[in-house]
């Protein structure tokens, strides 16, 4: 079973969605060595930071930082196939002296709310959140638009801080959350909007 979930994403990963796959393959050049650059920033502020292993669910905004991270030897990183695999993933990885971080897209918060409750918040794991905050302007699927309205609100129904951020200037600053959600003893969230990966300067 293990491995067919792992199978599944590797299938995932490398070969996205349709429509991933087309946008990611639209994105103009500049764009897309701007969100590599942003990608590599990130992957070497959460290292820093003490992140050791990581668990992802594609998504488009996250595909480079996805694909860095299958391809660094120096962290786990396990594909899952569900938001609540992840953080199943992610709470064994603590519980085995890992630092873990859970890779994701906002619409996946609405599925994992009661293992948010049963074991993340239950058990005070520091499992550290970076979520895609899809349906923001620069969104060109309607469908993501109701999600990113309730993503918010949500987490706070459910005890979570999060911290937006929409320039990837604060990537430092979205690193340090690995080390306040050991602090705080209960995930924490990062909500990454278009803009975060978009910007140039």
């Amino acid at each position: 079973m293990v491995y067919l979930s792992h199978l599944i994403n590797h299938i995932f990963i490398n070969q996205p969605y349709d429509h991933d796959h087309t946008a990611k393959q639209a994105k103009p050049l500049f764009l897309q060595k701007t969100m590599t650059l942003i990608s590599e920033q990130l992957l070497v502020e959460l290292k820093r930071n003490g992140a050791d292993y990581f668990a992802s669910v594609p998504c488009k905004l996250l595909g480079d930082l996805i694909d860095l991270l299958e391809h660094d030897s120096t962290i786990t990183h396990v594909p899952a196939t569900r938001e609540e695999e992840g953080l199943g993933l992610c709470a064994g990885a603590f519980l085995g002296g890992q630092t873990p971080v859970l890779v994701m897209q906002n619409t996946g918060v609405g599925t994992i709310v009661t293992s948010l409750f049963s074991l993340a918040l239950f058990y005070n794991l520091p499992i550290t959140m970076i979520i895609s905050h899809r349906g923001t302007p620069g969104e060109k699927i309607g469908t993501q638009v109701p999600m990113s309205n309730a993503v918010k609100p949500l987490l706070d129904v459910v005890g979570i801080p999060y911290f937006p951020f929409n320039h990837h200037r604060d990537v430092k600053k979205v690193g340090r959350l690995v080390q306040h959600a050991q602090v705080a003893q209960r995930p924490v969230a990062a909500l990454l909007d278009f803009d975060f990966w978009r910007s140039e300067s």
